[in-house]
């Protein structure tokens, strides 16, 4: 800093020290402030959410809702493993009993609820179609049974989509009015089966896009109520066992509270609701929050143990003057790792995670700088254990003699250090190079889940809980009733269903087939389309005689002009229906659309389709982003390019060591892992901005202490840099205890995604306090850098002896 700068700080200091009740009163109302929009907040667990409300993708899916009237289901799987399946007497009494009082709730559209008891079979007889639903009367006989089986397996629409091929499971579908009921919904549907009177052989699951939706706002809610308490606590003790004062426990309390109540009372007041991922914010913003008062409070205890003499508020102020730049560099570079994540992604949750999370790191900074100071000249002066002083002299407890060996032991073998550091290098290049992304909306929720047991039991047997939707147009009103134009459909439907993640596809061409057969004495060869329009308008006309001409409204509209194909896959991961969507986009631009019919995708998966694939591009710019803007700071701060460059190592390393762990791991990029670099980035540099800082006061205060000319063999330079590890070095490792242990709470969510974010940021942020205190010090220690004063010394002592051997030889002429 320069003097004007010092005498700004300075001037500050003084205020704020000797008004510490206004201080204090003005940082608890502004916490109050930010508290009271708390209870606003409301909670959007869905995947649209990662889309812009403007997307072209969400707003066709909209339209698409709009038109078919379709919803996101919710299922009940009725599963029995015995010789029948779900057709003997029992289980079809169980499905029946299942959909009545599914029927009865309120938030469940009765007209969208789909059974074997509700659904209509269309046969045919010697006066024509026949409608008739599937179970008029619930069968009493095994032989009852077996009738309604044959039926229902006499109808290929249903086979795989509400009775899986092999007869062992059934679908009850459910669709709500309102996706907003879909929570309670879902608890409704659990306390249903627990109460459900299952026989032998009978289970029961809940499952669905909807469901998936319905439970996870519940899920992460119960998640953070559990993991941000226990954070705090975990926190809390660590500033006890660092600090074992009561102003070194509680005061970091005070930064921890501004920062998580601002981030999340500003996106409350912003009209911006928690996302999945946002979720984990107030945690990782009370392992980040805490390490800017760590460090004010170590460096107030040292100077308070070496220097008792001095009055509490000259100590005050010397303590928060000296760690005043470090900590207004390292919460701008904190916040510029989130500012990469907030301006590199068009993704909602992402960029809200981004900005509110740099609102509460620029709130802990004030806090640190401000609050602390005027709360520590309100409470009563004290020493602490952890710095012992005798004779003016800081006395090591373990955690800085543990920290003194690690330095000797990095300074005796420095080149290895470096060594061990291309070889991370170059693993990290690897793994950066090969990774991709894989995530399934059911990986939200942990493998022991019922709602993830249930997807994976139903995607086992039927045709699958992931929807694809193809939307079919035609160019004038009954379009559909052109043969050619659903022999188009037929041929799309048997193209999709080529691809073995694809169980199943309906659509209108489906029923007509059907109908076709049943007016042809029922035989197999005439389950296809006819070849004549105005058959198939009769069709139309024979079924809304007979049956409720609404049951084709999921797949065809009111004019016959626009068609739904819903395609059915038995995995939701990108890897698995990426090939699927890739390759139908690619068959309908050049085998479907003409200028009579078009086809476009749609639907559940085609939305996360859109997102995912630009996980990558968004994580890669956030990382060059962050790392630009970090690289621009440090080097404005420290007025040297070289500086700058040199704070870099330790957090290019530990992006590339995330890179080279998630190829060993098998991690893949999803919605928590793709942020970590960047975010990893941005916090990760504070370990070296402050090893730096400390090398830099080291360096100059030597170099003043030089005097006589023989001194030179006597300096060492590892003498210089072992003395960063008892003070700063101690400082930083309770930084890296409180943010490691900080993400590490976030690693024992339930929810996989955070899980797996915490994992890997404390993962990042290990690498980068490893890398400041160890790498550094041996980069420092071989090149001995120009622009961290090393080359400025040796020319000042060089100087310095040769204006001393030139005043001894003037002496010794003298004397002769």
């Amino acid at each position: 800093m320069n003097t004007l700068n010092k005498t700004k700080t300075s001037a500050l200091l003084w205020w704020l020290t000797g008004n510490p009740k206004k201080v204090l009163l003005s940082g608890l109302l502004a916490i109050l402030f930010f508290t009271a929009f708390l209870p606003q907040l409301t909670m959007d667990p869905e995947a649209e959410s990662f889309l812009p409300k403007d997307s072209p993708a969400l707003i066709y899916r909209q339209q698409v809702e709009d038109i078919f009237g379709l919803n996101d289901p919710m299922v009940i799987a009725v599963t029995n493993e015995g010789k029948n399946g779900i057709f003997n007497p029992d289980s079809i009494e169980l499905i029946h009993w299942l959909t009545q009082k599914v029927l009865a709730m309120p938030a469940v559209n009765q007209e969208r609820v789909i059974s074997l008891t509700t659904e209509d079979n269309i046969s045919g007889n010697a006066e024509g179609l026949v409608v008739e639903p599937f179970v008029d009367e619930l069968p009493i006989s095994q032989q009852q049974a077996d009738g309604l089986a044959q039926h229902v397996f006499d109808f290929p629409l249903y086979v795989g989509s509400i009775v899986s091929k092999d007869a062992s499971t059934s679908l009850i579908v459910i669709e709500l009015t309102d996706d907003a009921n879909g929570p309670a919904l879902y608890e409704s549907l659990l306390a249903l089966v627990a109460e459900a009177p299952i026989k032998q052989n009978e289970v029961l699951h809940v499952a669905g896009d909807g469901a998936v939706s319905g439970y996870l706002s519940t899920y992460i809610v119960t998640d953070a109520s559990r993991l941000v308490p226990l954070s705090v606590i975990i926190i809390t003790l660590l500033c006890f066992f660092a600090f074992r004062t009561v102003q070194g426990t509680l005061l970091p309390g005070i930064v921890i509270l501004a920062a998580a109540t601002s981030a999340m009372g500003v996106m409350s007041a912003m009209g911006d609701p928690i996302y999945v991922i946002t979720t984990s914010m107030p945690i990782l913003l009370v392992g980040i929050a805490v390490a800017d008062s760590i460090h004010i409070m170590s460096e107030y205890y040292e100077q308070r143990a070496a220097q008792p003499e001095l009055s509490q508020r000259l100590l005050v102020i010397d303590a928060t003057q000296k760690m005043w730049r470090p900590i207004v560099l390292t919460t701008v570079t904190s916040m510029i790792g989130f500012f990469g994540v907030y301006l590199s992604s068009y993704m909602p949750p992402m960029q809200a995670f981004g900005i509110y999370s740099m609102l509460g790191l620029a709130i802990a900074g004030i806090y640190s700088l401000c609050v602390v100071p005027a709360c520590l000249m309100l409470m009563p002066a004290g020493d602490s254990s952890a710095f012992k002083s005798k004779n003016n002299t800081i006395k090591n407890d373990i955690f800085s003699t543990f920290m003194t060996t690690i330095g000797k032991l990095v300074l005796a073998r420095a080149k290895t250090v470096l060594t061990l550091s291309l070889i991370l290098a170059g693993a990290g290049i690897y793994g950066a190079m090969n990774l991709s992304v894989n995530e399934s909306w059911v990986d939200n929720f942990k493998k022991t889940e019922l709602i993830y047991q249930a997807d994976v039991a139903i995607n086992a047997t039927m045709n699958g809980t992931s929807n694809l939707d193809i939307v079919v147009s035609t160019h004038e009103k009954e379009g559909l009733f052109k043969p050619e134009n659903l022999h188009k459909i037929e041929k799309l439907q048997d193209f999709v269903e080529r691809f073995d993640v694809v169980g199943g596809s309906t659509s209108i061409a489906d029923y007509i087939k059907q109908m076709n057969r049943s007016l042809n004495e029922n035989k197999p060869s005439e389950y296809r389309i006819p070849n004549d329009e105005n058959l198939i308008s009769q069709y139309f006309l024979l079924y809304a005689a007979s049956g409720d001409p609404t049951d084709f409204e999921e797949e065809i509209d009111y004019d016959y002009q626009q068609a739904l194909v819903r395609v059915q896959l038995t995995n939701g991961r990108l890897q698995s229906f990426k090939p699927v969507v890739e390759a139908l986009q690619v068959y309908i631009n050049n085998e479907f659309n003409d200028t009579h019919i078009k086809a476009s995708l749609s639907g559940r998966v085609y939305v996360d389709y859109e997102w995912l694939t630009n996980l990558v591009d968004s994580h890669f710019k956030g990382v060059a982003l962050a790392l630009l803007l970090v690289w621009l700071v440090a080097c404005l701060a420290f007025k040297s390019i070289g500086t700058g460059s040199l704070a870099l190592v330790p957090v290019m390393l530990s992006t590339l060591a995330i890179y080279a762990f998630m190829g060993a791991a098998g991690i893949t990029l999803a919605v928590g892992t793709t942020m970590t670099a960047a975010i990893g980035l941005g916090i990760g540099i504070d370990f070296a901005v402050h090893t730096i800082e400390r090398v830099k006061v080291l360096i100059k205060s030597h170099t003043a202490e030089l005097h006589e000319p023989d001194e030179l063999n006597k300096v060492q330079i590892d003498s210089i840099l072992l003395q960063l590890f008892p003070s700063t070095g101690r400082a930083l490792l309770f930084n890296f205890f409180a943010v490691f242990l900080g993400f590490g709470v976030l690693g024992l969510s339930y929810v996989p995604p955070l899980a797996k974010l915490g994992m890997l940021i404390a993962f990042a942020v290990s690498i980068s306090f490893i890398v400041s205190i160890t790498v550094l010090p041996a980069l420092i220690k071989i090149f001995q850098p120009r622009f961290l004063g090393f080359q400025q010394d040796k020319n000042h002592i060089a100087l310095a002896l040769n204006e001393a051997t030139i005043e001894s030889s003037h002496a010794h002429q003298e004397k002769a």
